[in-house]
């Protein structure tokens, strides 16, 4: 015969801790799947906000080398974060001056981003891709470009003609 030595109240008073217990480690598993779920959710939703336009001025070209009425084609090289590594890379700009001031015309084809040769003779560039024509503004003159060339600010200080890229 077996003596059960347990007092009923010993174990109801075991059970109740024990519950709480476990509806206490319940409760922090599910604040933790919670936060596991929600936390990359907002994170998503946030990020556009924590992103900034990069883009820097950079010196292109001695403005005594850009004659009034003409337009020329400058290289330059930009220090960029691209994913894990900084890298250089090298961009080209045509830059026309004017009465106006200086124009930086970016030579990527609005149509689908061929890049457009400038015809001095016709004072146009022209997109060997499908033709596109603009006129020495950028504006588009023929063909299936659909707006015109984009164009970067331009300021000319100390002597040099900045121009403002993004990356």
């Amino acid at each position: 015969m077996s003596h059960n030595n347990s007092n009923p109240q010993d174990d109801t008073v075991k059970n109740k801790e024990r519950r709480k217990f476990l509806g206490i480690a319940v409760g922090v598993i599910n604040i933790a799947l919670i936060g596991a779920i929600v936390g990359p959710v907002l994170g998503f939703v946030a990020s556009p906000l924590k992103r900034r336009k990069k883009g820097e001025w950079v010196a292109v070209l001695d403005d005594s080398h850009l004659a009034p009425g003409d337009v020329k084609d400058v290289s330059f090289t930009m220090r960029i974060r691209d994913g894990f590594q900084d890298v250089d890379r090298q961009y080209t700009v045509f830059l026309r001056k004017s009465d106006d001031g200086v124009v930086c015309i970016d030579p990527a084809c609005t149509h689908l981003g061929c890049r457009v040769k400038y015809q001095s003779d016709q004072h146009r560039f022209l997109c060997p891709c499908h033709g596109g024509v603009f006129n020495q503004d950028g504006d588009v003159v023929s063909g299936p470009p659909p707006r015109p060339l984009d164009k970067h600010p331009v300021k000319v200080e100390g002597g040099k003609i900045w121009i403002y890229k993004e990356v």
